[in-house]
């Protein structure tokens, strides 16, 4: 018995799976269930006590309210019911003002209370604000033109209707305490399950917080191994162009080491990083190039000039465009400069059409011929631009300028 009695005092929700919406389920459910049974017990009264007409208009609201419990105990749903006899008890209160006469109506504006509260309460603002407009309109209008003969009215109550009147008020009442009493419960409840959630969100956030942890110590200690096994690399290649007397053997040694070096530069940029995923750019640059130049010992100052306007790139994106970078300042170097004032080697890489960045490239200096036609560099260039799906425009005079077009790759 009591099983059942808790069942139907709270059902099972079904549809609801935002928690504000539960919360206003069970009000309207619960308002329901209690206004169903305390507007039944005002009809039979005011059959009693009262006209049938005015015991009609209250049976009419408590079977629309009894159905609209059923409704909602067995669906689970409760906005269109609630909102069906939430407009039938808005015309119960308003339709006897103007229609039964010489009969009391002076309690209609607290069931008009009612009405307004438990539509702001489960329905929302909206329809609150509505209701009230619409009570308003029709108390304004009713006593404005039947306040003196309502007056007279109250004066000659019998006792019996006075009783009645009393019941009346007093359920009235009840009602109205029930409806605050049940908000103020259902938000206490609304708070406990924010409390259990905001708990379970934290004990999640402190898990991923470790995990996520734990992954950049790893990627941390993945970015220095590689760097280290790039420089062990870098050191063997040197070790090995030692033992070479060809000269253009040793250059081809020198250029691949300062290739492994440009990708050994780009971890351990990454592992000083705060932000594993990306890489800050000029700073990257103004390394990269500072440490080419010194690399060569060209013997004559080489001024550089970096101009970069993006903050930072993804790996994807910043290997082949280093090898690119490595590729073009070391021909300069090796190329380019047959005066040995004013060298200068200018970069620019910037953001270009939205998403899009732009790369260019030049020196003060004029290429030799053969290092412009099929040779490696140029080729791994040209390769390279391909991986970033970018475009190449070259230009050898009276200037040599390289224009990269493309669109940085996300990583995955």
């Amino acid at each position: 018995m009591l099983e059942q009695l808790k069942n139907a005092l709270s059902p099972k929700v079904i549809n609801e799976t935002n928690f504000e919406d539960e919360t206003r389920f069970m009000l309207a459910y619960r308002m329901s269930l209690f206004l169903c049974v305390s507007i039944g017990v005002l009809s039979i009264i005011l059959f009693i006590y009262f006209s049938i007409a005015i015991a009609s208009v209250t049976l009419l609201a408590f079977f629309s309210i009894f159905i609209a419990t059923i409704y909602i105990y067995r669906t689970g749903r409760f906005r269109i019911p609630t909102l069906i006899f939430s407009l039938i008890g808005a015309v119960c209160c308003a339709v006897p003002l103007f229609l039964i006469h010489n009969q009391p109506h002076f309690l209609n504006g607290f069931w008009m209370i009612i009405n307004i509260l438990f539509a702001f309460i489960v329905l929302g603002v909206r329809w609150g604000l509505t209701f009230t407009l619409f009570h308003a309109v029709c108390q304004a209008v009713y006593y404005y033109y039947f306040l003196d003969e309502q007056m007279d009215i109250m004066r000659n109550l019998t006792h019996e209707q006075l009783i009645a009147t009393v019941i009346n008020s007093f359920v009235c009442f009840v009602i109205i305490g029930y409806l605050g009493w049940e908000n103020i419960r259902t938000n206490e409840v609304g708070k406990n399950r924010l409390n259990e959630a905001q708990d379970v969100l934290q004990v999640q956030y402190n898990i991923i917080s470790k995990q996520n942890e734990e992954k950049t110590v790893m990627l941390k200690e993945i970015h220095h191994r590689v760097k280290n096994n790039l420089q062990i690399i870098t050191s063997l290649l040197r070790l090995q162009s030692r033992e070479l007397e060809n000269p253009e053997a040793i250059a081809k040694f020198k250029d691949a080491t300062h290739r492994v070096i440009a990708m050994s530069m780009i971890h351990e940029k990454m592992y000083q990083s705060d932000h594993l995923s990306t890489l800050h750019l000029r700073e990257y640059l103004h390394d990269l190039s500072s440490d080419l130049v010194s690399s060569y010992q060209s013997g004559y100052p080489v001024n550089l000039k970096i101009e970069c306007d993006i903050d930072s790139i993804g790996l994807r994106s910043i290997v082949p465009l280093a090898l690119i970078l490595n590729e073009l300042i070391s021909n300069s170097l090796k190329y380019a400069f047959d005066d040995y004032e004013n060298c200068l080697i200018s970069i620019s890489f910037m953001h270009y059409q939205g998403k899009k960045c732009k790369l260019i490239y030049k020196d003060s200096g004029t290429w030799k011929a053969p290092s412009r036609q099929g040779s490696f560099g140029l080729d791994l260039i040209e390769s390279l631009t391909d991986q970033l799906e970018g475009t190449m425009d070259l230009k050898t005079y009276p200037e040599t300028i390289f224009d990269i077009t493309f669109s940085p790759q996300e990583d995955h």
